[in-house]
C-alpha cells in the first residue's frame, strides 16, 4: 500500500473542481466508496484499476493523477487498447520475449502468466519499472493513450 500526500492533493483538487459530491464519486466511476475515501482521508493509492477509473473520469493521464507530472494534457486513445495487448505489442516492437522482460527487470516470470491468463495488472512499481524499460508512459502501456 502506497500513500502519497501528492495523490491526496490532487484527487482533492479534481473532485472540488468539478463540483462532484465525494461520495458520489465512487458510484459514478464504479468503485468501492473505500477506495475513494482512503485517498481522500489518507492519500492510500488505489489499484491500477481503480486509478485508470478515476483518472478516465476525470480524463487525465495518471501521472497528474498521482501528481508527479503538472501538465495537465491528455490525449484520450481513439481505439481504447489494454495492457496485455500493448506489452506483447512493445515486446514485438524491440524484438524480444516477454519473458527477456522479466528477466532484465528481477521479477518472476509467473507474473506475465498471470497478467495475460487472469487479465490481471501490474502494481505500479512494476508498471513503472516497464515503462522505463520501454521509454512509455503508464497511460500508453495501459491502453489509455497513444501518445507514447
Amino acid at each position: 500500500m502506497s500513500i502519497s500526500n501528492a495523490f491526496q492533493n490532487k484527487i482533492t483538487e479534481l473532485i472540488e473542481d468539478c463540483k462532484v459530491n465525494k461520495s458520489e464519486l465512487p458510484h459514478l466511476i464504479g468503485v468501492d466508496y473505500r477506495s475513494i475515501s482512503n485517498a481522500l482521508n489518507y492519500g492510500i493509492i488505489p489499484t491500477p484499476r481503480i486509478l485508470i477509473r478515476i483518472a478516465d473520469y476525470f480524463n487525465v493521464s495518471i501521472k497528474y493523477l498521482l501528481g508527479t507530472s503538472d501538465d495537465e494534457y491528455f490525449n484520450k486513445s481513439k481505439v481504447k487498447s489494454d495492457f496485455k495487448t500493448r506489452f506483447d505489442f512493445l515486446c514485438k516492437e524491440k524484438k524480444i520475449t516477454c519473458y527477456k522482460v522479466s528477466k532484465d527487470l528481477h521479477f518472476d516470470q509467473s507474473y506475465i502468466t498471470r497478467w495475460f491468463n487472469k487479465n490481471y495488472l501490474p502494481s505500479l512499481e512494476l508498471l513503472d519499472l516497464i515503462c522505463d524499460y520501454f521509454k512509455v508512459s503508464v497511460d500508453y502501456l495501459l491502453g489509455r493513450t497513444d501518445d507514447r
